[in-house]
């Protein structure tokens, strides 16, 4: 885990946007109206900001595990989805998508010397 002075409200966010993403994604397609997104885009946009927010929160040598939990996680609601009686269906090409989020959550992660909490923290509480 980093550093971060607001560790345990930025660990409870991230807990808050995974509810988010499992809500929509297992919400049933009966009440879906027309989306502004399309479906794949939704899931590459949803699992990098996940994986991105997450990746903040620990040490570059963590990603690995980041990377594997976001995968879980996605594969996860795609069996659920199956599982559940809510016109959804698992899709392969939703874990695909889910896996490029994924991937550009962790390299835009990589990209950055510093965790982008660690900025936002420093940002509020400058001396």
């Amino acid at each position: 885990m980093r550093a971060l002075r607001f560790s345990r409200w930025w660990i409870a966010f991230g807990v808050a946007l995974v509810l988010v993403v499992l809500y929509f994604s297992l919400k049933s397609s009966e009440e879906d109206g027309a989306s502004l997104i399309p479906d794949k885009l939704s899931h590459v946009l949803a699992f990098f900001g996940l994986t991105g927010w997450f990746a903040a929160l620990v040490e570059r040598r963590n990603y690995k595990l980041i990377a594997v939990l976001m995968l879980t996680l996605g594969v996860a609601i795609e069996w659920l989805q199956d599982q559940m009686a809510l016109g959804r269906t698992a899709e392969i090409a939703d874990v695909y998508a889910n896996a490029l989020g994924i991937a550009f959550g962790l390299a835009v992660s990589l990209l950055i010397s510093e965790s982008w909490l660690q900025r936002v923290e420093c940002w509020l509480f400058a001396p």
